[in-house]
């Protein structure tokens, strides 16, 4: 077959055929670079999907001209390559710019990736990335592995190995998630405290348990369709769009026409947002019990489940986590799915300040929609919550086709939804 005939023949490819794909992450110096080392030495591709970032800012006149548009020519060196120093400084304090910059990258890294894999003989493919949960990569893996170590250990080596200042190495950790966040969703886990030995210890067995590329289920390739650049709203479009949703109207989603939002008070000192963690298990079955009035009954077993699904926000003052929420992004729909907030008068206060993480969550990965699934029996002020967030009914007639799809795969039995609309993709 010709070099051209080849390449057609990739292009028109609609899964990986022939391949067993691996997801690598983890945070910060817990021995990713070591473990796809070992995969290096085993026979398989390995991508560095940040690795990929750097190269195509310095190389891909395109992306660059694009970043340039957008963050303004000074971003460029005399040679036309990104000066990354610089634009982080300008998007690591701005989630709405690191959004903003993501929707321009992560196309091209998709791209890149999608090629690489293709073109590549090799039956096994190992992809690393820092963010590789919260993007589209890992439908086309059949398993997700995962690094850690202590934080001592992690201080350690970006002291030694990167020469950074203590202080500095600290506050690169504390600005990543908890790993056990990444863990949750783990099929594989690497511990890197001990030697090297005991690192390729764990990796062969786990190499030795993937199945033959022949064997094992062909992934559908990545969704390479151009993403729309997620520019952030001035404060003027931000009102007024705020101020459109807060105005709600009767749709066929749910009724609040006689509902006015929630007004929210001062949020406590101690208040605090995080992601849910295998050991709240038990809270959260509480929680669960106390808001349902023990009409919902589940096991340590559903909710393990269940955060291997999706991934939920914690809500809570102090030690007393008050609001539960579940979440999940698929196709560019944010989909709030569950919701347990106890006691009641909490919905203004734990409520808020997870609605508001949400949010965060959607813009960072380019959510066009967030779609609230709301119980029938919810109390009216759980309505008024989302309401005063900007969430208003909407016709399905009205809908982009994703995001009508969304709702039908994800709605619950006797619920109704509110959407809050952040990137409007509608045919006008």
């Amino acid at each position: 077959m010709s070099s051209q005939g080849k390449n057609d023949k990739l292009q028109n490819a609609t899964h990986y055929d022939g391949k067993v794909i691996i997801g690598l992450t983890g945070n910060i110096a817990t021995g990713k670079s070591a473990v796809m080392g070992l995969a290096r030495e085993a026979g398989a591709l390995t991508i560095d999907a940040d690795k990929i970032v750097h190269e195509l800012m310095d190389r891909d006149k395109k992306l660059q001209e694009a970043i340039a548009a957008e963050f303004t020519s000074r971003v460029r060196k005399a040679d036309g390559r990104i000066d990354r120093d610089l634009l982080g400084q300008i998007v690591f304090s701005d989630p709405d710019q690191m959004a903003l910059l993501e929707s321009i990258v992560h196309p091209a890294v998709r791209r890149e990736v999608d090629k690489r894999i293709l073109e590549s003989d090799a039956g096994y493919v190992m992809i690393e990335a820092i963010k590789l949960l919260e993007g589209d990569i890992p439908k086309a893996c059949h398993q997700i592995w995962v690094t850690r170590c202590d934080r001592q250990k992690q201080l350690e080596r970006l002291r030694v190995c990167r020469g950074m200042e203590t202080s500095a190495a600290a506050n690169r950790i504390k600005a990543q998630g908890a790993q056990e966040e990444k863990i949750a969703f783990a099929d594989v886990v690497i511990d890197t405290n001990g030697l090297m030995s005991d690192t390729q210890a764990q990796f062969e067995v786990a190499w030795g348990r993937l199945p033959t590329p022949g064997q094992a289920e062909a992934k559908a390739r990545l969704d390479l369709t151009p993403a729309p650049v997620r520019r952030p709203l001035s404060k003027t479009e931000t009102t007024t769009t705020e101020t459109a949703m807060e105005t709600a109207v009767t749709a066929e989603s749910t009724d609040v026409s006689d509902l006015t939002p929630l007004e929210m008070g001062d949020a406590p000192e101690d208040l605090q947002v995080r992601r849910a963690r295998p050991n709240d298990i038990p809270s959260i079955l509480l929680l669960i019990q106390q808001s349902s009035g023990g009409a919902i009954k589940m096991k340590r077993a559903d909710i393990l489940a269940a955060l291997s699904e999706r991934g939920y926000f914690i809500g809570q003052v102090g030690s007393e986590i008050s609001t539960v929420v579940g979440w999940k992004i698929d196709s560019q729909v944010g989909r709030v799915e569950e919701i347990y907030i106890h006691p009641p008068e909490m919905v203004g206060v734990t409520g808020t300040a997870v609605i508001q993480e949400i949010q965060k969550s959607a813009y960072g990965h380019l959510c066009q929609l967030i779609v609230a699934f709301i119980p029938n029996n919810a109390p009216d002020d759980l309505r008024r919550l989302f309401l005063a967030h900007g969430y208003t009914p909407m016709e399905r007639s009205e809908m982009a086709n994703n995001w009508k799809e969304a709702i039908d795969e994800s709605q619950p039995e006797d619920s109704t939804y509110l959407v809050k609309v952040l990137l409007d993709t509608r045919l006008k």
